[in-house]
């Protein structure tokens, strides 16, 4: 049963640490506000091989965020799909 993980807090919170400590192969894990900021960590990290990540394009476009390969940028409709793909959503914030 596959998960959407979405994070919208910084890296001063521990929100995506613990989101990565409990996701699963097959998860997504979607960046959205102030989550954008850690599109980095996700990039090049070993525990993000078996996920899918994303961005909310709109998010990391307000916060003047590049963001790496890795991370998909997407947009509210496909936020709206993403949720739909998958049995489960859980908020890390």
């Amino acid at each position: 049963m596959s998960t959407l993980h979405t994070v919208n807090k910084t890296a001063a919170d521990d929100a995506l640490a613990a989101c990565l400590k409990v996701a699963s192969s097959g998860d997504s894990v979607l960046l959205i506000e102030d989550g954008v900021y850690q599109a980095s960590k996700l990039a090049g990290n070993p525990q993000t091989r078996a996920l899918k990540l994303f961005a909310l394009r709109e998010d990391a476009d307000a916060r003047g965020i590049s963001l790496p390969a890795t991370v998909t940028a997407i947009g509210y409709a496909q936020f709206v799909e993403l949720a739909c793909e998958h049995q489960r959503s859980v908020s890390w914030f």
